[in-house]
């Protein structure tokens, strides 16, 4: 069963900042996160560690998109939350996420 792909606006806008062929490519693999199955170590993605457990790279080329897997309303859901140049794309979303979880802790 096909998995539904989602993607932030960070992504949606990175990827239309691309020259065409970069572009086309990120989307044909983004979207190709459907038939990935979840288990099976697809050469363009890896699970991630330390602080970022629990999330997802996807490959293309010198880019790289990060998602997770989520389950709504009975349905697999990839969601690519994030996505840049690999020197820098890791460091980003990871202070992303610390600003998040700050912000949160906060308002509790």
């Amino acid at each position: 069963m096909k998995s539904k792909v989602v993607w932030s606006g960070q992504v949606k806008g990175y990827v239309r900042a691309k020259a065409p062929e970069p572009r086309r490519e990120l989307w044909r693999q983004i979207k190709r996160l459907a038939d990935w199955n979840g288990r099976e170590r697809a050469p363009r993605i890896r699970h991630l560690e330390d602080e970022l457990v629990g999330y997802w790279r996807l490959r293309v080329e010198r880019d790289r998109i990060i998602f997770r897997e989520a389950f709504e309303e009975g349905q697999r859901v990839i969601k690519c939350l994030f996505a840049g140049p690999r020197l820098t794309v890791y460091e980003m979303f990871a202070e992303l996420l610390l600003d998040e979880l700050s912000s949160k802790q906060v308002s509790s």
